[in-house]
């Protein structure tokens, strides 16, 4: 934001009032890590629909790679139960990528429900996640399927999504892609219906002795989001009580979820609500509320 000179307040300031930085255009993985550990301080380009709103907010780079010439980016694999998606991933690809579509399913349906569609079009996995915004999507639906975050030439190898907002993650190098580990995984699904009170993304997983664990993940425009966890010992999906781990799972958000859109009360009877909805999908059994 910049102020005006006559005092009239406070304006957004155009992509076009920045400062000259130096663009680099690597083609190639190796190229853009090298050019990260050259330039540690760099912003990272990818879609650029957040990043041109961040210079609107006074981001005024110095030194700026754009990777949207990696093609290996960009891949989408399932191999061996891991699902893995390329950083470079549009929304739209996102949402129609047959590996997507024949392993999760609901993922593809839950990408393809966000944002607008031109931001579909244009917008980046690796984009939204990084961005840090409560208000986007992929963080919520992501960190309910354990998703993790895959690094190149940083301090770090991999991150999991959920983990986004426990503390700046430094320098991370390049986001290379997501992966989801998909054997254990029984069923998925995503309400937006709430939005922008709240959303959540909801997986129930096979444990590897025995039982069920739901994880549920309450996101919300004004808020970080929280993860919700409970253990069943079920054997089946069809075993689970929608109304009673529903309960249980929004019982676990924590007094400062709540805020001027929503007390805590409200927001855990909402989420109850949503919970219980998407169980009721997922076991079969008739929805009440």
């Amino acid at each position: 934001m910049r102020g005006q000179k006559l005092g009239a307040g406070l304006i957004a300031q155009s992509q076009s009032a920045l400062p000259p930085f130096v663009l680099h255009r690597p083609t190639s993985l190796g190229e853009a890590v090298a050019l990260t550990r050259q330039h540690p301080e760099a912003v990272i380009a990818a879609g650029c629909s957040d990043l041109v709103a961040q210079f609107r907010e006074g981001l005024e780079p110095e030194v700026l790679i754009s990777v949207q010439r990696i093609k290996e980016l960009r891949a989408i694999s399932n191999e061996d139960g891991l699902l893995r998606i390329g950083s470079l991933v549009s929304h739209a690809e996102g949402s129609r990528s047959p590996e997507i579509l024949s392993t999760v399913p609901a993922l593809a349906a839950a990408w393809g429900s966000i944002a607008t569609v031109r931001i579909r079009y244009r917008g980046t996995l690796g984009g939204n996640l990084l961005a840090r915004r409560y208000r986007y999507e992929m963080p919520v639906i992501l960190s309910a399927l354990g998703a993790q975050m895959q690094f190149q030439g940083g301090d770090i190898a991999a991150l999991p999504v959920s983990s986004l907002w426990d503390r700046d993650p430094g320098n991370v190098g390049i986001l290379t892609a997501v992966t989801v580990g998909t054997p254990s995984l029984l069923w998925f699904g995503y309400e937006r219906s709430m939005r922008p009170l709240s959303t959540v993304s909801l997986a129930v997983r096979k444990n590897p002795q025995a039982g069920l664990t739901v994880t549920a993940v309450c996101g919300s425009e004004y808020r970080q989001p929280f993860v919700l966890s409970h253990t069943a010992e079920a054997t089946a999906i069809t075993e689970l009580d929608p109304a009673f781990v529903g309960e249980v799972l929004a019982a676990q958000l924590p007094d400062e979820a709540g805020d001027y859109s929503g007390s805590i009360d409200y927001r855990r009877h909402l989420v109850g609500v949503l919970c219980r909805r998407l169980l009721a999908d997922a076991t079969g059994n008739q929805r009440k509320g």
